[in-house]
């Protein structure tokens, strides 16, 4: 597991969405983008490298044999799932959300769901609420936006969810 800095994960997002559009090309299907939602710049460690794999076992079951191309790879932003899907967007949007709000670890990631034109279906589209913030319920992007919560509470949520799932497991 390598440090990287804060310059280092926004070349990763852009040479992943760059990587993305690629594959949104070359396949003319819906993908699927999983990344856990670990702040700071630490985001490759034990945690989201496990709550990545749980995710990533969960989802890659349900779509098992629709799945057309899979990349899992770790880089500065962390551990990423991306698939390609021959299957409706707005279905595996509904069975991203289903995941994030009733798996235990759901909570811990983004799971992000793009149609074959590369537009990003959200959970408004699809008539769900805004998601909300895992510590205090208010609307999360507004927690986020004003840092309503530090990172240390926010490392602290994560890392207790990936304690009880492994506890439940046991």
């Amino acid at each position: 597991m390598k440090d990287y800095t804060a310059m280092d994960i926004l070349l990763a997002r852009e040479e992943r969405v760059e990587f993305q559009n690629t594959l949104l090309e070359k396949y003319k299907l819906p993908m699927l983008c999983l990344r856990v939602n670990y702040p700071g710049v630490i985001k490759d460690n034990e945690t989201s490298r496990g709550i990545s794999n749980i995710l990533k076992a969960e989802i890659e079951d349900k779509f098992d044999t629709q799945i057309v191309y899979k990349c899992y790879k770790v880089t500065a932003e962390g551990p990423i799932l991306i698939l390609i899907i021959d299957n409706i967007a707005e279905e595996i949007k509904k069975y991203s959300i289903y995941v994030e709000q009733n798996h235990l670890l759901g909570r811990c990631v983004d799971i992000d769901v793009y149609n074959v034109d590369g537009i990003g279906i959200s959970r408004t589209y699809l008539g769900y609420k805004p998601r909300k913030c895992f510590i205090c319920e208010d609307m999360a992007q507004n927690c986020v936006r004003s840092r309503k919560h530090s990172m240390e509470q926010v490392i602290d949520y994560i890392e207790e969810q990936y304690k009880k799932f492994n506890n439940i497991k046991i």
